[in-house]
C-alpha cells in the first residue's frame, strides 16, 4: 500500500537523522532542538496514524 511506503520512508529518515545526532558532531544545544523536532513529528505521524486507522475502521476511503 502506498500510505505504508511513505510511512516506511519517513522511519529512514528518521534513522539517518538518528545517526547523525549520534555521531558527536553536533552541540548538545542542536541535538535538543533536533530531538524535540523528531518528537514532534512523532507525534503527528501518530495522530495521522490514528486517522487513518479510523477511517478503514468506517470504510472511508
Amino acid at each position: 500500500p502506498p500510505l505504508l511506503r511513505q510511512f516506511a520512508s519517513v522511519g529512514n529518515n528518521l534513522n539517518q537523522i538518528a545517526r547523525k545526532i549520534n555521531s558527536g558532531h553536533w552541540s548538545g544545544h542542536d541535538r535538543v532542538h533536533v530531538v524535540a523536532a523528531l518528537m514532534a513529528i512523532g507525534r503527528e505521524l501518530s495522530e495521522l496514524r490514528d486517522e487513518v486507522r479510523k477511517q478503514g475502521e468506517r470504510g472511508d476511503s
